[in-house]
């Protein structure tokens, strides 16, 4: 749902200057504030329907730019240039938006991201210097447009906005972890306790990261600049690809020759720490039903998907033993941990 007003409240001073839009997005908090940190995400929604943009340079951070060009459907580039006076993950981003470092009609705008329910509403809120500026931004860029549409691509898509909604729920536990917010820096505090404890202790034994395509592919439009990882990554893919190497110690390699060639390049590079199959299923599977799998853990969350991929619907129950060794239960979820043997 999104709200719309283009003159503020009687009375208020800069009433006849303002632009707000105030819309509620079936996602947490952390990630659509995440969806205006990182330009892979703003270069897929930012500005009105039919818009693309160009970026010359990005760095959010306060006193950061990002210079930019609009083109519009029209074939007309407008130059751009944001730079953030004020960041409070993830409640709050403070912005001058204009042409230019120097331009005098350039606008401050102020945006709030607050939970509501298992969603988020932001309202953004701008200021122009005068009004005929407001009404030229209105009449002549969109503004308002542009506004409503800040989503991700396939927002107010039905089955997009369950999945969301469901997937939102299953994570609900990890959201508020301490450990959780300081390794994706969205700030200090956070919830401790058994939850938080268990996903600091995963990751700290956690020397590589296996995963398959799918998973990299829908991660590498989410996961944030500086991807959680802050190791190796081993990709099984089919394709070839140069190391990709992320800020913050993770770097993507992509491995073209089976799941077995990525695990042993993964145990080299993991020392005498772990390796751990991050997912998507389709390759958990694999390694399972592989025999490759020493130990794996399942966070049970009392959330009913309806749809998606089995996580043993393809491994064959006549050769795997699973042996149950910890069970740890919080008031969110339940973390169990197996150890795999052969028949």
């Amino acid at each position: 749902m999104t709200t719309t007003s283009s003159g503020g409240e009687p009375g208020h001073a800069a009433a006849d200057r303002e632009i707000v839009v105030s819309r509620a997005i079936g996602a947490p908090r952390e990630l659509v504030f995440e969806a205006f940190t990182q330009v892979r995400h703003l270069s897929r929604w930012w500005g009105p329907e039919g818009f693309t943009t160009t970026t010359r340079s990005f760095e959010f951070r306060v006193g950061g730019v990002w210079d930019f060009v609009m083109h519009g459907p029209d074939g007309t580039d407008y130059q751009e240039w944001i730079t953030w006076t004020e960041i409070v993950p993830p409640e709050r981003i403070a912005l001058v938006h204009g042409e230019s470092r120097d331009d005098p009609d350039a606008f401050e705008s102020v945006l709030t991201f607050e939970p509501a329910g298992e969603g988020t509403r932001i309202v953004m809120c701008a200021v122009f210097p005068t009004k005929e500026l407001r009404d030229e931004a209105v009449e002549k860029y969109h503004a308002i447009e542009g506004g409503e549409q800040f989503s991700p691509e396939g927002q107010n898509d039905p089955r997009v906005q369950r999945w969301m909604t469901k997937w939102s729920e299953l994570q609900a536990w990890l959201f508020p972890q301490r450990w959780f917010r300081e390794n994706l820096k969205l700030g200090e505090g956070g919830e401790e306790g058994l939850d938080n404890d268990i996903a600091r202790a995963t990751y700290e034994r956690t020397g590589v990261s296996v995963m398959g395509k799918r998973m990299f592919d829908a991660g590498e439009l989410a996961w944030p600049e500086e991807a959680p990882f802050h190791t190796p990554v081993f990709v099984v893919t089919h394709t070839r690809r140069e190391p990709w190497e992320r800020p913050g110690g993770t770097t993507f390699h992509f491995v073209n020759d089976g799941i077995s060639s990525a695990l042993d390049q993964a145990r080299e590079a993991a020392g005498d720490r772990d390796v751990r199959i991050a997912g998507g299923a389709e390759t958990i599977q694999e390694y399972l039903d592989s025999g490759l799998i020493d130990e794996f853990s399942i966070t049970l969350a009392p959330v009913l998907f309806g749809t998606g991929i089995r996580l043993f619907d393809r491994v064959d129950p006549a050769r795997l033993a699973l042996d149950q060794v910890r069970t740890d239960a919080s008031s969110r979820v339940t973390h169990l941990t197996y150890t795999v043997g052969k028949r």
